[in-house]
Protein backbone atom coordinates (compact mmCIF):
# COMPACT_ATOMS: atom_id res chain seq x y z
CA UNK A 1 0.00 0.00 0.00
CA UNK A 2 1.32 2.97 -1.03
CA UNK A 3 1.84 5.96 1.53
CA UNK A 4 -0.65 8.12 -0.06
CA UNK A 5 -3.11 5.37 -0.06
CA UNK A 6 -2.21 5.31 4.02
CA UNK A 7 -2.48 8.74 4.28
CA UNK A 8 -5.95 8.86 2.55
CA UNK A 9 -7.05 6.31 4.60
CA UNK A 10 -6.47 7.68 7.74
CA UNK A 11 -7.73 10.96 6.75
CA UNK A 12 -11.37 9.73 6.46
CA UNK A 13 -10.71 7.66 8.73
CA UNK A 14 -10.22 10.33 11.57
CA UNK A 15 -13.04 12.61 9.93
CA UNK A 16 -15.40 9.62 9.64
CA UNK A 17 -14.59 9.70 14.09
CA UNK A 18 -15.71 13.32 13.40
CA UNK A 19 -18.72 12.52 11.52
CA UNK A 20 -17.02 14.87 8.82
CA UNK A 21 -17.46 13.57 4.95
CA UNK A 22 -14.61 15.50 3.41
CA UNK A 23 -14.43 17.79 -0.28
CA UNK A 24 -11.15 17.10 -2.13
CA UNK A 25 -10.20 20.28 -1.19
CA UNK A 26 -10.33 19.32 2.78
CA UNK A 27 -9.13 16.14 1.67
CA UNK A 28 -5.52 17.75 0.64
CA UNK A 29 -5.75 20.62 3.94
CA UNK A 30 -6.21 17.70 6.22
CA UNK A 31 -4.24 15.26 4.88
CA UNK A 32 -2.69 12.62 7.49
CA UNK A 33 1.43 12.77 7.54
CA UNK A 34 2.64 9.24 6.91
CA UNK A 35 6.47 8.44 6.04
CA UNK A 36 6.81 8.26 2.63
CA UNK A 37 4.24 11.30 1.02
CA UNK A 38 5.61 12.79 -1.98
CA UNK A 39 7.00 16.47 -1.65
CA UNK A 40 3.88 17.49 -3.45
CA UNK A 41 0.72 16.73 -3.64
CA UNK A 42 -2.31 17.88 -6.18
CA UNK A 43 -6.00 17.71 -5.89
CA UNK A 44 -5.72 15.29 -9.41
CA UNK A 45 -3.09 12.74 -7.08
CA UNK A 46 -5.83 12.74 -4.18
CA UNK A 47 -8.50 12.24 -6.86
CA UNK A 48 -6.80 9.05 -8.91
CA UNK A 49 -5.59 7.79 -5.55
CA UNK A 50 -9.91 7.86 -4.58
CA UNK A 51 -10.68 6.50 -7.28
CA UNK A 52 -8.52 3.46 -6.99
CA UNK A 53 -9.72 2.57 -3.13
CA UNK A 54 -13.47 2.37 -4.65
CA UNK A 55 -13.90 -0.74 -2.37
CA UNK A 56 -13.12 1.52 0.87
CA UNK A 57 -13.70 5.29 -0.18
CA UNK A 58 -17.14 6.57 -1.88
CA UNK A 59 -17.50 9.59 -3.56
CA UNK A 60 -20.84 11.32 -3.48
CA UNK A 61 -21.59 14.76 -4.19
CA UNK A 62 -18.32 16.30 -3.93
CA UNK A 63 -17.40 14.77 -0.90
CA UNK A 64 -15.63 11.46 0.30
CA UNK A 65 -16.29 9.32 2.74
CA UNK A 66 -15.50 5.62 4.30
CA UNK A 67 -18.17 3.13 2.74
CA UNK A 68 -20.89 2.57 4.76
CA UNK A 69 -21.05 5.96 5.92
CA UNK A 70 -23.71 7.42 3.34
CA UNK A 71 -25.84 9.07 6.01
CA UNK A 72 -22.61 11.83 6.36
CA UNK A 73 -23.49 13.80 3.33
CA UNK A 74 -26.97 14.34 4.65
CA UNK A 75 -25.67 15.31 7.94
CA UNK A 76 -23.16 17.64 6.86
CA UNK A 77 -25.75 19.94 4.66
CA UNK A 78 -28.25 20.27 7.90
CA UNK A 79 -24.93 21.20 9.79
CA UNK A 80 -23.70 23.22 7.69
CA UNK A 81 -27.07 25.39 7.74
CA UNK A 82 -27.28 25.34 11.19
CA UNK A 83 -23.52 26.65 11.37
CA UNK A 84 -24.04 29.17 9.00
CA UNK A 85 -27.04 30.82 11.12
CA UNK A 86 -24.90 30.64 14.10
CA UNK A 87 -22.18 32.85 12.60
CA UNK A 88 -24.76 35.70 12.62
CA UNK A 89 -25.16 35.53 16.04
CA UNK A 90 -21.15 34.90 16.11
CA UNK A 91 -21.21 38.42 14.07
CA UNK A 92 -23.41 40.25 16.70
CA UNK A 93 -22.30 39.24 20.03
CA UNK A 94 -17.95 39.01 19.16
CA UNK A 95 -17.56 41.94 17.52
CA UNK A 96 -17.90 44.06 21.18
CA UNK A 97 -14.70 42.11 22.52
CA UNK A 98 -12.38 44.63 20.07
CA UNK A 99 -13.24 47.16 22.67
CA UNK A 100 -11.81 44.66 25.72
CA UNK A 101 -8.19 44.99 27.20
CA UNK A 102 -5.60 42.60 26.83
CA UNK A 103 -7.10 40.05 24.10
CA UNK A 104 -4.96 40.00 21.44
CA UNK A 105 -7.24 37.44 19.46
CA UNK A 106 -10.39 35.92 18.97
CA UNK A 107 -10.95 33.01 17.48
CA UNK A 108 -13.90 30.18 16.70
CA UNK A 109 -12.85 27.03 16.65
CA UNK A 110 -14.65 23.13 17.00
CA UNK A 111 -17.40 22.49 15.49
CA UNK A 112 -18.71 25.70 14.19
CA UNK A 113 -15.30 26.14 12.87
CA UNK A 114 -15.50 23.24 10.91
CA UNK A 115 -19.48 24.09 9.84
CA UNK A 116 -20.18 20.99 11.43
CA UNK A 117 -22.55 22.29 14.32
CA UNK A 118 -25.79 19.76 15.27
CA UNK A 119 -28.80 21.32 17.25
CA UNK A 120 -27.41 20.49 20.24
CA UNK A 121 -23.60 22.00 20.54
CA UNK A 122 -21.86 25.04 21.93
CA UNK A 123 -19.54 27.59 20.14
CA UNK A 124 -15.59 26.60 20.89
CA UNK A 125 -14.01 30.17 21.62
CA UNK A 126 -10.32 30.46 21.54
CA UNK A 127 -8.44 33.36 23.10
CA UNK A 128 -4.98 35.04 22.52
CA UNK A 129 -4.54 37.29 25.63
CA UNK A 130 -1.44 39.66 26.55
CA UNK A 131 1.22 38.28 28.78
CA UNK A 132 0.34 38.22 32.57
CA UNK A 133 -2.78 39.40 31.78
CA UNK A 134 -4.73 36.28 31.27
CA UNK A 135 -6.75 36.07 34.29
CA UNK A 136 -8.15 39.56 34.36
CA UNK A 137 -9.21 39.14 30.43
CA UNK A 138 -10.86 35.93 31.45
CA UNK A 139 -12.63 37.93 33.82
CA UNK A 140 -13.73 40.66 31.69
CA UNK A 141 -14.80 37.84 29.03
CA UNK A 142 -16.88 35.78 31.37
CA UNK A 143 -18.44 38.68 32.71
CA UNK A 144 -19.76 39.75 28.93
CA UNK A 145 -20.90 36.53 27.90
CA UNK A 146 -22.70 35.89 31.65
CA UNK A 147 -24.65 39.32 31.60
CA UNK A 148 -25.47 38.54 27.39
CA UNK A 149 -26.91 34.57 28.99
CA UNK A 150 -24.87 33.46 26.45
CA UNK A 151 -22.05 31.29 28.52
CA UNK A 152 -22.50 27.66 28.61
CA UNK A 153 -22.53 26.35 32.17
CA UNK A 154 -24.47 23.80 33.53
CA UNK A 155 -27.24 22.26 31.32
CA UNK A 156 -27.62 25.74 29.02
CA UNK A 157 -25.16 24.41 26.09
CA UNK A 158 -27.05 24.32 22.76
CA UNK A 159 -25.95 27.37 21.18
CA UNK A 160 -24.24 28.89 23.75
CA UNK A 161 -20.52 29.93 23.73
CA UNK A 162 -17.86 27.71 25.60
CA UNK A 163 -14.99 30.00 26.43
CA UNK A 164 -13.09 26.96 26.80
CA UNK A 165 -9.26 28.17 25.54
CA UNK A 166 -7.08 30.97 26.60
CA UNK A 167 -3.06 31.29 26.23
CA UNK A 168 -0.66 33.96 25.84
CA UNK A 169 0.69 35.51 23.21
CA UNK A 170 3.36 33.91 21.44
CA UNK A 171 3.21 30.73 23.56
CA UNK A 172 4.33 27.68 22.11
CA UNK A 173 1.93 25.05 23.65
CA UNK A 174 3.82 21.90 25.32
CA UNK A 175 1.29 19.45 26.01
CA UNK A 176 -1.98 18.15 24.32
CA UNK A 177 -0.15 17.78 20.85
CA UNK A 178 -1.89 15.17 19.07
CA UNK A 179 -3.80 14.67 15.08
CA UNK A 180 -7.12 16.02 17.01
CA UNK A 181 -5.45 19.84 18.51
CA UNK A 182 -3.66 19.90 15.10
CA UNK A 183 -6.63 19.89 12.83
CA UNK A 184 -8.31 22.03 15.49
CA UNK A 185 -5.67 24.40 15.48
CA UNK A 186 -5.40 24.45 12.01
CA UNK A 187 -9.72 24.72 11.21
CA UNK A 188 -9.44 28.47 13.55
CA UNK A 189 -11.37 30.71 11.98
CA UNK A 190 -10.26 34.37 13.46
CA UNK A 191 -12.73 36.92 14.58
CA UNK A 192 -10.17 39.34 15.75
CA UNK A 193 -6.52 39.63 15.46
CA UNK A 194 -6.11 36.82 12.47
CA UNK A 195 -2.62 38.69 12.56
CA UNK A 196 -2.18 37.31 16.69
CA UNK A 197 -3.90 33.47 15.49
CA UNK A 198 -1.24 33.44 12.40
CA UNK A 199 1.73 34.06 14.65
CA UNK A 200 0.28 31.28 17.28
CA UNK A 201 -0.04 28.92 14.49
CA UNK A 202 3.22 29.68 13.13
CA UNK A 203 5.14 29.42 16.13
CA UNK A 204 3.71 25.75 16.77
CA UNK A 205 5.16 23.93 14.46
CA UNK A 206 4.37 20.26 15.73
CA UNK A 207 1.04 20.99 13.87
CA UNK A 208 3.00 20.11 10.64
CA UNK A 209 4.42 16.92 12.78
CA UNK A 210 0.57 15.53 12.36
CA UNK A 211 -0.62 17.21 9.01
CA UNK A 212 1.22 16.88 5.62
CA UNK A 213 0.94 20.85 4.64
CA UNK A 214 -1.97 22.50 6.68
CA UNK A 215 -2.64 25.34 5.57
CA UNK A 216 -2.22 28.60 8.17
CA UNK A 217 -5.87 30.09 9.21
CA UNK A 218 -6.45 32.90 6.82
CA UNK A 219 -8.59 35.67 7.37
CA UNK A 220 -12.16 35.85 7.39
CA UNK A 221 -13.87 38.48 5.59
CA UNK A 222 -16.97 38.18 7.11
CA UNK A 223 -16.05 39.25 10.39
CA UNK A 224 -13.12 41.76 9.47
CA UNK A 225 -13.05 43.53 13.11
CA UNK A 226 -10.40 45.53 13.95
CA UNK A 227 -9.14 46.32 17.81
CA UNK A 228 -10.83 49.67 18.64
CA UNK A 229 -8.48 52.89 19.84
CA UNK A 230 -11.14 52.60 23.25
CA UNK A 231 -9.48 49.69 23.49
CA UNK A 232 -5.45 50.60 23.91
CA UNK A 233 -6.67 53.80 25.82
CA UNK A 234 -8.47 51.54 28.72
CA UNK A 235 -5.77 48.60 28.36
CA UNK A 236 -3.10 51.69 29.32
CA UNK A 237 -4.94 53.19 32.26
CA UNK A 238 -5.25 49.62 33.19
CA UNK A 239 -1.48 49.15 33.40
CA UNK A 240 -0.70 52.27 34.98
CA UNK A 241 -2.99 51.65 37.60
CA UNK A 242 -4.89 48.97 39.16
CA UNK A 243 -4.07 46.31 36.31
CA UNK A 244 -1.57 44.46 38.09
CA UNK A 245 -3.29 44.11 40.93
CA UNK A 246 -6.06 43.29 39.56
CA UNK A 247 -4.88 40.21 37.91
CA UNK A 248 -3.41 39.13 40.73
CA UNK A 249 -6.53 39.56 42.60
CA UNK A 250 -8.60 37.61 39.64
CA UNK A 251 -6.05 35.11 39.39
CA UNK A 252 -6.23 33.63 43.43
CA UNK A 253 -10.28 33.84 42.88
CA UNK A 254 -10.53 32.04 39.75
CA UNK A 255 -8.10 29.37 40.72
CA UNK A 256 -9.99 28.72 43.92
CA UNK A 257 -12.76 28.05 42.09
CA UNK A 258 -11.34 25.79 39.27
CA UNK A 259 -11.93 22.20 40.12
CA UNK A 260 -8.56 20.47 38.66
CA UNK A 261 -9.17 17.31 36.51
CA UNK A 262 -8.16 15.65 33.71
CA UNK A 263 -7.95 17.80 30.71
CA UNK A 264 -7.81 21.37 32.56
CA UNK A 265 -4.96 22.97 32.16
CA UNK A 266 -4.60 26.35 34.52
CA UNK A 267 -1.76 28.11 34.53
CA UNK A 268 -0.75 32.08 34.14
CA UNK A 269 0.03 31.09 30.55
CA UNK A 270 -2.73 28.94 29.64
CA UNK A 271 -6.22 27.73 30.27
CA UNK A 272 -7.56 25.27 28.99
CA UNK A 273 -11.00 23.24 29.98
CA UNK A 274 -12.20 20.21 28.18
CA UNK A 275 -13.15 17.98 30.71
CA UNK A 276 -14.26 14.82 29.25
CA UNK A 277 -11.92 15.61 26.47
CA UNK A 278 -14.11 14.82 22.93
CA UNK A 279 -10.57 15.36 21.23
CA UNK A 280 -9.80 12.00 23.24
CA UNK A 281 -12.97 10.24 22.60
CA UNK A 282 -12.02 11.29 18.90
CA UNK A 283 -8.22 9.77 18.91
CA UNK A 284 -9.93 6.61 20.55
CA UNK A 285 -12.53 5.93 17.80
CA UNK A 286 -10.06 6.68 15.35
CA UNK A 287 -7.33 4.49 16.57
CA UNK A 288 -9.92 1.71 16.49
CA UNK A 289 -10.99 2.30 12.78
CA UNK A 290 -10.01 -0.82 10.53
CA UNK A 291 -9.20 2.03 7.89
CA UNK A 292 -6.96 3.97 9.24
CA UNK A 293 -4.33 1.13 7.96
CA UNK A 294 -0.91 0.53 9.66
CA UNK A 295 0.59 -1.78 6.90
Amino acid sequence: MSPLTQSILRTLAFFDALDVPLTLLELRAYLVRVPGLPAQISLADLESETGRLSGQVVPESGFYHLRGREDLVAARAERYKISLRRFRKCRLLLRVLRHFPYIRAVAVSGSQAMLNSNPESDIDLFFIIKQNRIWLARAFISFYFQIMGQRRHGPYVRGRFCLNHYVREGMLLSSDRNLYTAVIYTNLLPVIGQEAVARFWQNNSWIRDFLFAPPPPGRVPFFNFAFSRPQRVLEALLDYSVGPFLNSLASIYQKRRIRLQEHIIVSDEELSFHPGSRGQRVLAKFQESPSRTLS
